[in-house]
């Protein structure tokens, strides 16, 4: 059972979003970690989400262990 265990383990990552530890498995996409309403910001434009260095991941964009993302509101212009 143990094995078992050790086998499930290693298919997990842990990434943050706005500091916050989400543990999922691996393969999962940037689309996963976020809530249905965080989405369709996203997808209606108010909304992106970036990594530690500020670059724009898409959603579907790929997840490593340890990865810090955060949303961040979009300005509208007048």
């Amino acid at each position: 059972m143990s094995t078992q265990k050790s086998m499930e383990e290693s298919r997990k990552i842990r990434v943050f979003l706005d500091g916050k530890p989400i543990n999922l498995f691996k393969g999962m996409k940037v689309k996963h970690i976020l809530t249905h309403e965080m989405v369709e910001k996203i997808k209606e434009g108010s909304r992106i989400v970036v990594d530690e260095e500020g670059n724009e991941r898409g959603l579907e964009g790929s997840l490593t262990d340890g990865e810090h993302l955060k949303i961040e509101a979009i300005a509208k212009s007048p």
